[in-house]
């Protein structure tokens, strides 16, 4: 399942290979992804795609020292007809 995420993360290098990190070994596949600086933070938009339950990830994530906000959007179900 495909889920839309928005990031703060600190505007650091190391921050962006440690959130990278934890999305490969937490099992979820990265479809895209998109950074922008905003003051001392990136702002992170990015869809994954795995069956195991986003809150795995979320979860990790949010226990990294350098995000300082994690946001979950929702998705839109494609009607089957």
């Amino acid at each position: 399942m495909k889920h839309h995420l928005n990031i703060a993360v600190k505007q650091q290098s190391v921050a962006i290979e440690r959130f990278l990190r934890v999305v490969r070994h937490r099992g979820f596949q990265l479809l895209d992804l998109a950074l922008e600086g905003q003051d001392e933070l990136f702002q992170v938009k990015m869809t994954v795609d795995s069956d195991k339950p986003i809150y795995l990830l979320t979860s990790q994530l949010s226990k990294l020292v350098e995000v300082k906000q994690i946001e979950l959007q929702p998705t839109q179900q494609q009607a089957i007809g």
